[in-house]
């Protein structure tokens, strides 16, 4: 599923990006909070715009609480050729068979 979203973030690929997260999702950013696909859409919309790019994710903590996979870990992306990253936190469940994501955080890391 990471794998997937960084692609699709990669290729600037909106629609992918938003699939990953169920309907009523909420991702909670530097730059809001979002609530629902067509926000979150609209979110990375605004992401692609700055110019990030080269996003990538590693999954440092995963487990599972009954219907819900946790997971924690760290990105990084580019803007032009500074390095940015941070650090995330997700919560997944399976929604028409398919692992999507309820809820995310995102931060970005101090300098």
């Amino acid at each position: 599923m990471q794998k997937r979203f960084s692609e699709a973030y990669n290729r600037g690929d909106v629609d992918a990006m938003a699939a990953a997260f169920t309907e009523d999702a909420v991702r909670v950013t530097p730059s809001g909070v979002f609530e629902g696909r067509d926000a979150i859409r609209g979110s990375f919309q605004e992401a692609l715009k700055l110019g990030l790019h080269d996003h990538s994710a590693k999954i440092l903590i995963s487990r599972s609480e009954g219907a819900f996979l946790l997971n924690a870990g760290t990105w990084q992306a580019k803007l032009g050729d500074q390095p940015f990253h941070g650090y995330y936190s997700a919560i997944i469940v399976q929604r028409d068979g398919q692992p999507k994501i309820l809820e995310e955080t995102v931060t970005v890391a101090a300098p």
